[in-house]
This record gives structure tokens, sequence and C-alpha cells, in this order.
């Protein structure tokens, strides 16, 4: 089949080969890949977003036996969800699953991405990945493994952050998978990148593509992908005022700081700031936020009364209404 959008058909073609050679040679043993079954895949490539395999295999394993079917995710309260999610953060993650879950139980899985992306918290790179490794979708992946790989085997030097230019390295995705099992060569791009066309120090000797690899033989390894700009970090104070009686803790719903939208959090003046507080009790960083805290004496309180944003959590019950660290590290700052 020729390859459409790019000037290396013939290219293309081998190395789309090699790399499904490779990966069948060299592919790690992993609990979501012992079967084709979309619901695994599918969660499995949430929790791999901003976390690695060696982090998020407890939390899959742990989450699987919870939730062992989309139906079982779907029928579970969204407390349920996100306590069995705490740790691994991003929680939009685990709620836009739970959303997702009541609307795919109604039929059968999509087996386009087309289709999948239609559902929440499904974009395009975990639609891709899902269908086309459960049910052999042709549809290329681009993620920041597959970014740093097809950057340096074809020394394109892009500012993938934009999406005219990421879209070139998305065609080139999508030409590979035309020419062997699309689960195969998309996986093989992201092992490659994970496990051989590492960041710092690339094992290039081990690399199916290290024949025909641009960044390789004109010695740009070292820079490329180009480095996404920084983004400014954004300051926040957040002086937490804990109310508590014998056995309870009173949280609100914080509105405040977008990062954490809609968790419960304990009640406090949240504000964004322009520099960093001379004193502080500890910091809690979430993507492009600083959070300093600066807490006081917890108080006691019998006669606040519960309302759609204020609710009374029992102690031994904080992580299933609160999985933030922020929580954790106030709470347990003050001994509670």
């Amino acid at each position: 089949m020729k390859a459409s959008g790019t000037k290396y058909p013939t290219e293309i073609q081998k190395d789309s080969l090699a790399l499904a050679k490779w990966y069948e040679a060299n592919q790690r043993k992993l609990p979501w890949r012992e079967s084709k079954n979309p619901y695994f895949i599918w969660i499995s490539e949430v929790m791999l977003q901003q976390t690695t395999v060696a982090a998020v295999m407890p939390y899959f394993d742990r989450f699987i036996n919870r939730f062992p079917t989309l139906e079982s995710l779907a029928d579970a309260p969204i407390e349920d969800v996100l306590e069995m999610w705490s740790g691994l953060g991003y929680y939009s993650r685990a709620r836009n699953l739970h959303k997702s879950a009541k609307a795919l139980r109604h039929g059968p899985f999509p087996t386009t991405y087309q289709k999948l992306i239609e559902f929440p918290g499904l974009g395009p790179y975990t639609a891709r990945a899902v269908t086309s490794i459960a049910f052999g979708d042709r549809a290329g992946v681009v993620d920041g493994n597959v970014i740093r790989v097809l950057s340096r085997r074809w020394g394109l030097a892009l500012e993938f952050w934009k999406t005219k230019e990421k879209d070139k390295l998305q065609v080139i995705a999508d030409d590979l998978v035309q020419h062997a099992d699309p689960s195969m060569v998309n996986q093989g791009l992201m092992e490659l990148g994970a496990t051989v066309c590492s960041k710092e120090k690339p094992i290039c000797s081990l690399c199916p593509w290290r024949g025909r690899c641009v960044a390789l033989k004109t010695d740009q390894i070292a820079f490329l992908p180009l480095k996404k700009p920084k983004k400014e970090k954004s300051l926040w104070l957040y002086n937490p005022d804990i109310v508590q009686n014998k056995t309870q803790i009173l949280f609100t719903k914080n509105l405040a700081i977008p990062v954490l939208s809609r968790m419960w959090m304990i009640p406090g003046d949240i504000q964004k700031i322009t520099k960093k507080p001379t004193k502080y009790d500890f910091t809690h960083s979430v993507t492009d936020h600083i959070i300093y805290v600066v807490s006081k004496k917890p108080r006691l309180d019998k006669k606040s009364a519960e309302t759609e944003m204020l609710k009374w959590i029992a102690l031994n019950e904080v992580g299933k209404f609160s999985q933030s660290s922020l929580t954790k590290k106030l709470l347990k700052k003050w001994d509670l």
C-alpha cells in the first residue's frame, strides 16, 4: 500500500515492518497488554498520561480489581472512583472516565477513533491508541515518546507544541500504521521512545531504525526534538481554616484554584499572588501552579451546617472525598 502525505513511502514501509518486528521481540510484559480488552487498554492509557509505567502498574491493578468491567465502573459512586484514583493526580481524568463509562455501557465499544473521541476526556491520542491497539484501527498515535522518536528519525526540528507542526508528525504516524499491524506499530513507537530512544541517554545501538535515523547520522540526537518553551507558573496563597468536631472535619468544594476544581478541600482564603511569600508552612505544586500554604491551629465548631458547598467528613473517610495530597499534607502537619 502506498503511503500518503509523505516523501518517503519506501522508507515508511521498511520502518513500519522493522518496528513491528522489533516490538514483537522486545515488548515489556505489562498487565494491560495481556488481552485486547478495550476497557483495560483505555484505563491504562488514561493512567499513563503524565505518569510513568512503573508508577502506574500498582494503581492499574488496584483500579481493575475494584472495577473489573466497564459496567462496574459506570455503576460506582464517583467518590469510590476518585478514591481508587488517589495518588495519580489530575483528577479530571477520573471524572471523565466515570462519565464516559456511563455513556459507553449503552452500546458496543467504538472500534474507530472517530467514534470514541466523542466521549468525555477521550482526546485524539487516547482514542487512537485504544482503537488501534484493541481493534486494529489504522490510526497513528502521537504522544511525547512518539514525538521524540519521529523527530529524531526524520531529523525534524518542529515546534511540535503548535498544532500545524504537530500535524506533520501525525501524517507520518498515520502512514506507518498502513503497512503493518497498527497495534504493533503504535505500541512499538511508544515502547521505543520509553526504553531506547530516551531523552537524555538513548541506546541507539538497540534501535531498529538506527541505520536510517537522520538525527543519528547528523549528530542531532541531543537537539531533537526541540524543547517546548516553559510556561510561567502561577502562584497561589492558601490560608486554610481547619474546623473540626470530635470525629469530623469541615470541607468545602473548591471553586478558586482551576487545577483542583470541584474537589473537596479544607475551607479557607485562596488567592492568586505575584511573588513568593516570605513565610509559609509548605508548598504544593500541580502542573503550572504553585500553592503556598499558611495554616493555623485547628478550631472546634459544632454549629456549622452542611450545604451544597460544605460537608462534614469523618477523619477515616477523608481519602474517599478529598484525594489531593495537599489535604494529606495539611492534616499531617496538625496530626489529624
